[in-house]
C-alpha cells in the first residue's frame, strides 16, 4: 500500500503540473510556476525514491553543498 503511494501520488502531480503547463500557454507567469511546480515535484519523486534506499539524507547533503 505505501509503495502504491509512493509510485501513483507523485505521477499524479507531475501528470498535473503537465496538464497547468499546456493548458496555460498564453499567460507567461502561469506557465512559469507551472514549470516550477513540475520540477519541485521532480524533485519530490527523487527525494521519494532515494527514502526507500535510505540514502535520502546523502541527497540532501550533495544537494545542499553544490
Amino acid at each position: 500500500m505505501i509503495m502504491n503511494f509512493y509510485l501513483s501520488f507523485p505521477s499524479f502531480l507531475f501528470i498535473l503540473g503537465l496538464f497547468c503547463f499546456v493548458s496555460n500557454r498564453k499567460h507567461l507567469l502561469s506557465m512559469l510556476l507551472s514549470l516550477e511546480f513540475i520540477v519541485l515535484v521532480l524533485f519530490f519523486m527523487l527525494f521519494m525514491y532515494l527514502n526507500l534506499y535510505n540514502y535520502e539524507n546523502y541527497f540532501s547533503m550533495m544537494f545542499l553543498t553544490f
